[in-house]
């Protein structure tokens, strides 16, 4: 056996081309089989190229949705390492000729070619060149695309859930190829006032539910913000609440019967999850002891209580993380220290599911993701292929046979 930069056998065109025709195929929660085309588009691709040299399935996740896992052994035993990457997108909503790819002045242009059809192309060529005939390395490599990641996560949780796991793993969501080993919790919150209706010409014969939830958001804004911003991540800054939505009343010559203010807190990897919320309850527990009227109820919401979205933060002195981020310094400047990013991703629930080391390094910019013009790089695409197939040549020592 020799030693060999695989690199040398990507075709980089061809990385561009498979994210094209991968925007092609729409994958969203607004159609009837949701991502199930692309999932069952990537199955085909993988199976053709691979043949026997890789085991591919379609898991089923709910309904007509399916994940993709396929696992590409070895001929030595040795460590385990996953690429993961969502099959889903958003919509097209108003992006005009979303699902017609175009190459224009360096960057390619489509619903997903950011998020996170770019990451994904990048992931099943590496796929393909670390399975070629000819090629030997250690453990296994084990490519995952999961459905749902932008309406719930079902996909993942269904992964995760179903046994499969890695030595480590990296999910393709926009970074710029940085490798972020952590990201901060979310939570929804609503903090629901109840009041008593009566004609606006006699407030005071009701209990205006919309006073209560004013007072409130003065609270969130006095008290819990300032404690926030108190608490602090080397890589994530300050743990975060934002007012997203006040809702209630029906009319105005109405005293308001009922008043929901809904909140995004953003938790650090130190922060716990049942302490998060209540510190929010201790607020409307405040409100009502100055108040017997207070009648407020505090709950986690639908967007975030099917399961714990929990930070990410993979230890620093991580052999895998290290050598990710000594690749990255070698294909492109950005040095080799790990930063934080500020979104939520799933590969935090891979983590906490099945304590798999998990890092986020893919292509592109978050910045584009989900707008009516979305585009990536084709430069980031180029060097994603690199620095994925360079990882993985090393975490598995690959070698090609003479």
């Amino acid at each position: 056996m020799t030693g060999i930069d695989l690199r040398t056998r990507i075709d980089h065109d061809a990385v561009v081309d498979l994210a094209a025709r991968l925007i092609e195929v729409e994958g969203h929660q607004d159609l009837p089989n949701a991502e199930r085309s692309v999932a069952e588009y990537v199955a085909s691709y993988l199976a053709e190229r691979l043949g026997q040299r890789a085991e591919v399935s379609l898991q089923p996740v709910e309904e007509d949705r399916r994940n993709v896992v396929a696992v590409v052994r070895g001929d030595r035993p040795g460590p385990s390492l996953m690429f993961n990457a969502h099959l889903d997108t958003v919509p097209g909503y108003g992006m005009a000729d979303a699902y017609r790819p175009e190459v224009k002045n360096g960057r390619l242009y489509g619903r997903g070619a950011v998020d996170m059809k770019g990451a994904l192309a990048a992931m099943l060529v590496c796929t393909e060149v670390l399975g070629a005939e000819g090629v030997s390395f250690a453990g296994e490599l084990v490519f995952t695309g999961v459905a749902g990641e932008e309406s719930g996560s079902v996909g993942m949780l269904a992964l995760a859930r179903s046994g499969v796991t890695a030595d480590f793993a990296v999910v393709g969501e926009p970074t710029l190829l940085q490798v972020a080993r952590a990201h901060k919790g979310a939570m929804w919150i609503e903090a629901a006032f109840r009041g008593l209706a009566t004609h606006g010409s006699v407030p005071d014969e009701g209990i205006n539910a919309a006073y209560h939830a004013a007072r409130f958001v003065q609270l969130v804004e006095r008290e819990l913000v300032p404690t926030l911003a108190r608490r602090s991540h080397p890589l994530l800054g300050t743990a975060t609440v934002n007012v997203g939505v006040v809702a209630g009343g029906d009319r105005p010559p109405m005293v308001p019967a009922s008043c929901s203010v809904q909140l995004d807190r953003r938790w650090l990897p130190q922060e716990g999850h049942s302490d998060a919320l209540r510190e929010v309850e201790e607020l409307v527990d405040r409100l009502r002891a100055e108040d017997p009227q207070v009648d407020g109820v505090v709950r986690e919401m639908e967007g975030t209580c099917a399961f714990v979205h929990a930070p990410l933060e993979c230890p620093a002195t991580n052999p895998g993380l290290r050598e990710l981020c000594t690749v990255v310094a070698e294909c492109i400047d950005h040095g080799d220290d790990p930063i934080g990013v500020q979104f939520w991703t799933d590969g935090a629930l891979l983590a906490a599911e099945t304590g798999t080391p998990t890092v986020v390094c893919g292509p592109g910019d978050i910045a584009q993701a989900h707008s009516l013009d979305e585009w990536i790089a084709i430069d980031q695409l180029h060097r994603a292929a690199d620095v994925y197939l360079l990882f993985a040549t090393r975490f598995l020592q690959a070698e090609v046979n003479k």
